[in-house]
């Protein structure tokens, strides 16, 4: 039903795991 939510909430949390080892 909403399945595009799912991946795009997923790399989201990716992204801020990234930002975070950069800093």
């Amino acid at each position: 039903h909403c399945f595009i939510l799912v991946p795009t909430a997923f790399l989201l949390i990716i992204y801020v795991k990234t930002e975070s080892q950069n800093n």
